[in-house]
């Protein structure tokens, strides 16, 4: 049995579309829907399909991974696909992405090629694991004006178009054996409300012997973008790189967890500086940009790096 756990968060219409995909596309999977009490009308889709699907709702916002974890237990299915409310089911991905699992009990988790509207394979979500070398090539935009740096490793489009193992692909699209799920504990929840859960699911996965395989040929719609529009650009900064931060102490420990730290807030610092300099985009404010850069270095500059 195939079970799909979808977090729902103010998804508007987004959601519906998803839900209907798999309606059409996956017909036989059983899907369970965890509302991270939204105030929008996204669920009312959810009621003329009670005999269909199952809706749990939160009474506050429990965050991704938890909601995540909430989904997951409470469903039977042997292999459960993770599935973002703004990702939509295309015909026969679902059947890859089961085959990729049965057929190789080494293979742990799975993923699809997340593509976006006008049909172009969004290779961003496809990373290898953080690195201390990486995060200063990001943060201190080596990778703008160096792309070949020796710390970031290549982006290859060529690569998205053949199945392969991978390091990271987004929880947007990811399916997971329940034999994993069970091993590894499922999301750490400490990672709230959002941003690193999914680095920090695969990262254990790998650490115990797991693979995780990439199957371009299971293709999923997505938007994308949609739980930035529900924050402000600091708010989202300072959870993304606390996150960040905590993902760093977990796994390479205090010391390159404040080297992390140091580098994000100086990395800040500078894109404070540049927003006052560069022309902003459409609709942006110049200062309110500089801003949340400025405030968000300083949030981020009194972290110790553990458990925030």
């Amino acid at each position: 049995m195939i079970s799909v756990v979808i977090v729902n968060w103010n998804s508007g219409p987004l959601l519906e579309s998803c839900v209907q995909s798999l309606l059409r596309n996956a017909s036989g999977s059983k899907i369970t829907i965890v509302d991270n009490a939204s105030t929008d009308s996204s669920l009312h889709c959810t009621e003329p399909l009670k005999d269909r699907i199952r809706v749990i709702r939160n009474s506050w916002n429990l965050g991704f991974a938890a909601a995540s974890n909430i989904g997951w237990r409470a469903e039977e299915g042997d292999q459960i696909l993770f599935l973002n409310p703004d990702a939509e089911c295309l015909p026969g991905s679902m059947d890859r992405l089961v085959h990729t699992l049965d057929s190789d009990k080494q293979v742990w988790a799975a993923a699809g090629q997340l593509v976006s509207p006008s049909g172009q394979p969004q290779t961003r979500y496809l990373r290898a694991f953080p690195s201390v070398g990486r995060a200063a090539a990001e943060m201190l935009l080596i990778e703008k004006i160096w792309p070949s740096n020796p710390w970031s490793p290549p982006n290859r489009p060529s690569e998205s178009t053949s199945p392969r193992d991978v390091d990271q692909p987004a929880a947007a699209c990811l399916m997971v054996t329940r034999t994993a799920l069970d091993g590894i504990g499922g999301f750490d929840e400490d990672f709230s409300p959002a941003w690193f859960e999914d680095v920090d699911l695969c990262r254990r996965i790998r650490n115990q012997g797991g693979r995780i395989r990439y199957e371009p040929r299971a293709k999923f719609l997505h938007h994308g973008g949609h739980s930035l529009t529900q924050m402000s650009l600091q708010e989202f900064l300072e959870i993304f790189h606390r996150n960040q931060i905590l993902y760093f102490s977990k796994h390479h420990g205090i010391r390159a967890a404040a080297r992390v730290r140091r580098l994000i807030v100086a990395g800040l610092l500078l894109r404070s500086g540049l927003s006052l300099a560069i022309p902003p985009a459409p609709g942006k404010s110049r200062k309110a940009a500089a801003a949340a850069y400025w405030k968000a270095a300083g949030s981020i500059s009194k972290l110790s790096g553990s458990k925030q």
